[in-house]
């Protein structure tokens, strides 16, 4: 509780920067003008939206336009980038003190050469190839349109991410339609309680997805009373 902040010595306000679950932002200006007004550390998680969110696809700190301010951004290597591990960015005085203070950077055996090496490389074709980010942008419109258009009646939840979710009535009713769809040739699995409150299908969409794979879906879809 904020009432309490004068109690700590370090405070530390952790988010996801896009939430797996429903696909939604964090409100990353606000939680950061709480940060400051409170003196607190501010960490946030970009595993969903490293390479994918962001001019240069750097993530939600990008997309917000914070990049010039003292967050801890945190992430993982084998999403978007398609490698392994994951990483840490922050002030050089923060990267110092882990290096040297933190027993599970200090005690973890590190990435090899070669998923180095990837992660690299991705990092080089997010930055040098924005094309392919805007097409992922071009392509979550896409899909949402489609569904509002010949899916009216699908409970879409809200989302300004590639995960799109399809809210469902029930757990059973909802494992039943990942089944059916995953038969049909397309993996948009099943998430239900207690993972999340209420039940849904999730959607993640991709760069390398084309109109044809999306009607695929629309058209599975049709055939369900959701």
């Amino acid at each position: 509780s904020i009432q309490c902040r004068q109690q700590y010595r370090r405070c530390l306000i952790v988010t996801d920067s896009v939430f797996s679950m429903d696909g939604d932002l964090c409100p990353l200006p606000e939680l950061l003008g709480l940060a400051n007004q409170f003196n607190c550390m501010l960490l946030v998680d970009e595993a969903h939206a490293t390479g994918v969110l962001g001019a240069t696809g750097a993530g939600c700190v990008e997309h917000f336009g914070c990049t010039g301010e003292t967050i801890i951004q945190v992430g993982t290597l084998s999403k978007a980038l398609g490698s392994l591990g994951g990483y840490v960015a922050g002030s050089a005085v923060l990267i110092d003190f882990l290096r040297n203070r933190s027993p599970s950077w200090i005690y973890t055996t590190a990435l090899s050469p070669a998923d180095t090496a990837a992660a690299l490389a991705a990092i080089q074709i997010v930055q040098q190839e924005p094309e392919r980010c805007a097409q992922l942008r071009n392509n979550v419109e896409t899909l949402k349109q489609l569904i509002t258009q010949q899916l009216p009646n699908l409970n879409c939840l809200p989302s300004e991410s590639p995960i799109l979710c399809i809210s469902i009535n029930s757990a059973t009713e909802a494992l039943g339609v990942g089944e059916t769809l995953k038969a049909a040739g397309i993996f948009a699995p099943a998430i239900r309680p207690p993972t999340v409150p209420t039940s849904r299908i999730r959607i993640s969409v991709m760069a390398t997805h084309t109109l044809d794979h999306f009607q695929q879906l629309v058209a599975a879809l049709e055939t369900f009373q959701l």
